[in-house]
């Protein structure tokens, strides 16, 4: 994500390349989500670290696009978790909220990539098929070219070298997105503030 939006304030001369690399970044990140649920220890801490990262993030978000009028993706990657808790102890019913969620515009339709990656990971070539079907609806509704390189992500998710990681202390892994999250608006709002200042 942090290339992604670099691209857009940075280098616009590069932004199919770096908005493409940035494309990958979402599923990977629900990647993470559905294996934090799968294998984290306390589930409700784990949520409360999610809901303080998107508080956080929130008006760094405004100030960076102060026209989109939408919650920070992060809440998206928040409420697929919380439709999954449901989902886990009351079924499919839970899935109407996700309905309800996209259509006021509290969450993005990419909510949708964190239930397939947690009902077909097991299953790669559907998931891939999948992830391509969706990435061809977001394409034709959006029109950006650079979305296709989207279910990319999924040979990441299967790499041997993706799951090693770099060889940095686990508990500065875990809470490295935490802060990476919030930290990338923050440093572009700030670098903003001195080549353009008011």
């Amino acid at each position: 994500m942090a290339i992604d939006h670099s691209s857009i304030f940075f280098f616009p001369e590069h932004g199919f390349i770096m908005r493409s690399l940035g494309a990958l970044s979402f599923p990977l990140f629900a990647y993470f989500i559905t294996q934090g649920l799968k294998y984290t220890k306390d589930l409700q801490l784990y949520i409360i670290a999610l809901v303080t990262c998107a508080c956080v993030t929130q008006p760094l978000f405004n100030i960076l696009f102060p026209d989109l009028h939408r919650l920070n993706d992060l809440y998206t990657l928040l409420f697929g978790l919380i439709i999954l808790v449901l989902y886990e102890r009351y079924g499919f019913h839970a899935f109407y909220l996700t309905l309800l969620l996209v259509f006021s515009n509290v969450v993005s339709i990419y909510i949708f990539i964190v239930f397939a990656i947690y009902f077909f990971h097991s299953r790669p070539g559907i998931l891939l098929g999948v992830m391509i079907a969706f990435y061809l609806l977001v394409y034709f509704l959006s029109g950006s070219l650079y979305v296709l390189f989207g279910p990319v992500s999924v040979a990441l998710m299967y790499s041997p070298s993706f799951h090693q990681g770099p060889r940095i202390p686990k508990t500065i892994q875990k809470y490295f997105y935490y802060v990476a999250y919030p930290g990338h608006f923050l440093i572009i709002i700030l670098i903003n503030s001195i080549r353009y200042p008011t």
